[in-house]
């Protein structure tokens, strides 16, 4: 596969969502999470759905940070994927991928209290 052949919305998304949640858990590893409490707190209270997908083979950001992140999101999604790791959560699988994400952002446009912004992570 070329990437001319993915879908502009997955190299795009990809994109936006790698770069987003490497910065948040850089801040995470390097023990800067508590700054980030504050905007997470606006989040919960904002009521913005949140969906986090990691892979629990992950060497480059620990699990841990995810299962962290959800504890400070309750209303959060966590998907942790078997037999996938940092790559691989979405490379190779790249349609089923956008298929989540479409049906994610879906299922939160729907909730009679959705927000304009919905957020999904890709860890």
């Amino acid at each position: 596969m070329q990437c001319r052949d993915v879908d502009f919305r997955v190299r795009d998304l990809t994109k936006h969502t790698h770069h987003s949640a490497w910065h948040t858990m850089h801040n995470v590893i390097c023990g800067g999470a508590r700054l980030q409490d504050a905007n997470l707190e606006a989040v919960v209270a904002a009521g913005i759905p949140v969906q986090v997908v990691h892979g629990a083979d992950d060497q480059v950001v620990p699990v841990e940070c995810s299962r962290h992140l959800k504890a400070k999101l309750p209303r959060a999604k966590l998907r942790v994927m078997d037999r996938r790791d940092h790559s691989t959560v979405v490379l190779g699988r790249e349609r089923d991928f956008a298929k989540e994400v479409k049906a994610f952002w879906w299922s939160a446009a729907q909730r009679p209290t959705h927000q304009i912004r919905v957020e999904s992570v890709v860890i």
